[in-house]
């Protein structure tokens, strides 16, 4: 896995873009992911892989949205990345899974060569009130190494 200090090598590399990027975001050994401006729900209450669920785009008002448990949200990064010459991962941050929120539990890898915002399923226990921009998910980054 890459330190910090080997993200931001990999950023002035050409090998990391993350747009917009921030700093502060940066971990010792990740960097944070913010929340778009909206979540997405599923319209029917029962889904069938085999079939293209119907959706429906909810903003996020300034004050915040409060999400209920039993029910399945997706969300968008604010952030675009790009990664190449190395496999990125994604995870929820251990301050909102205190709170209850289950974030991209699931299919948390991607291929190195990635090029796009992160699209995130989110599950709460409890209801939980989230916000526009707040920081989400942290992603890591991982050497590629040739299986020889």
């Amino acid at each position: 896995m890459l330190s910090g200090e080997e993200i931001l090598k990999e950023i002035e590399n050409g090998n990391i873009i993350i747009t917009p990027f921030e700093r502060s975001q940066l971990n010792p050994n990740s960097y944070n992911l913010t929340l778009g401006d909206e979540v997405t729900i599923f319209v029917e209450s029962k889904l069938d892989v085999k079939v293209k669920p119907k959706t429906k785009k909810i903003p996020i008002p300034d004050e915040g949205l409060i999400l209920m448990p039993n029910n399945l949200y997706l969300v968008s990064t604010n952030e675009y990345t790009e990664t190449y010459n190395l496999v990125p991962q994604i995870s929820g941050r251990s301050s909102i899974g205190r709170v209850g929120l289950a974030v991209h539990t699931s299919a948390g890898y991607s291929e190195a060569g990635y090029c796009g915002k992160w699209h995130l399923s989110m599950f709460c226990s409890v209801p939980v009130k989230i916000f526009k921009g707040m920081q989400i998910g942290q992603i890591y980054y991982f050497p590629l190494v040739n299986g020889k």
